[in-house]
């Protein structure tokens, strides 16, 4: 398989790991329900998946697409539009050559190789000028529609306001992302061995246990979303990675608090804990008792040895 075949695999894999996602199938047909926009996806290469489920809402897009005329100047305006915003590495809102606005949000992968768009129309955009009905006429007869039937479904179309298309813009980025990460982690499990990358995590965790760690820090650091460290990482380790690192921080405490004399302050910061209050809630959670009363009892041992 050649190197363009296999990205539009990943590509065409992840989309439908995104579509088996109930939530986010539940949030899409909201949108589907209450404004009648439709969530798509085109690809690098021209192919358009559908987020949303059922036929295209909007009854004027689909007399047009039923023609052989309309059909091809929708698939074109969507590609050529898709690729500007490509090429602008930003989301644009455009006027289709039907007159409707559409929405679309470039998608880039880790390398900044570009893999598609995440897309949202058709609908009117409150404050722009209309088609009027003579051009919608005009249309109507290049494509061989009813001319009456054409423009009623025109003025029927969604309105949306400017602050309604930024905060759909905003859930495109959403899903975009969230697709991209599904991308990358199934070229990640392509050319690793998984269970040896999390040896390699915990053995970070293991000698920085002391620092302030994040898993989001960490995941960048190993090449991988920071979701799925955390499930693979349980998978592996039979823990979850928060609770391996806070048990990693208290056994280390536990040695300092019986071998040196530092403070039970000095020790929970050098363990990496945030605050002594949250050192005091960790140990007296895992071990059954303070830190101070820990130390008590380990002096007392030494006495009478």
């Amino acid at each position: 398989m050649t190197q363009s075949a296999q990205n539009r695999s990943y590509t065409a894999q992840a989309f439908a790991e995104l579509g088996k996602e109930k939530q986010l199938q539940e949030y899409s047909t909201i949108i589907f329900q209450l404004l009648g926009l439709v969530i798509d996806f085109i690809s690098a290469e021209g192919e358009t998946l559908r987020l949303s489920r059922g036929v295209h809402f909007n009854p004027y897009c689909v007399l047009l697409r039923k023609t052989a005329a309309g059909g091809r100047a929708c698939a074109e305006c969507d590609v050529t539009n898709a690729k500007k915003a490509a090429v602008l590495r930003k989301s644009i809102c455009y006027n289709c050559y039907a007159g409707l606005s559409e929405i679309i949000y470039p998608l880039y992968d880790a390398h900044g190789t570009y893999i598609g768009s995440m897309t949202a129309g058709q609908f009117h955009l409150a404050g722009t000028p209309q088609l009027s009905r003579k051009k919608n006429f005009a249309l109507a007869g290049q494509t061989g529609v009813s001319g009456n039937e054409l423009w009623n479904y025109y003025r029927k179309s969604a309105v949306l306001t400017p602050a309604q298309r930024e905060g759909l813009i905003g859930y495109l980025k959403i899903i975009g992302h969230h697709l991209t990460g599904i991308r990358d982690n199934l070229i990640f499990m392509d050319k690793i061995n998984m269970p040896d990358k999390i040896k390699e995590v915990k053995r970070y965790l293991d000698v920085h246990y002391g620092e302030s760690l994040k898993l989001a820090e960490l995941a960048r650091r190993f090449c991988i979303s920071p979701d799925y460290l955390a499930h693979i990482f349980r998978k592996e380790m039979n823990i979850a990675f928060h609770r391996y690192l806070v048990l990693r921080r208290l056994s280390e405490a536990e040695k300092m608090l019986a071998g040196t004399e530092l403070s039970i302050r000095e020790i929970a910061f050098h363990c990496g804990f945030g605050s002594i209050s949250q050192f005091n809630r960790f140990f007296k959670k895992e071990k059954g008792c303070t830190p101070g009363i820990c130390r008590s009892k380990n002096r007392k041992c030494k006495l009478k040895n």
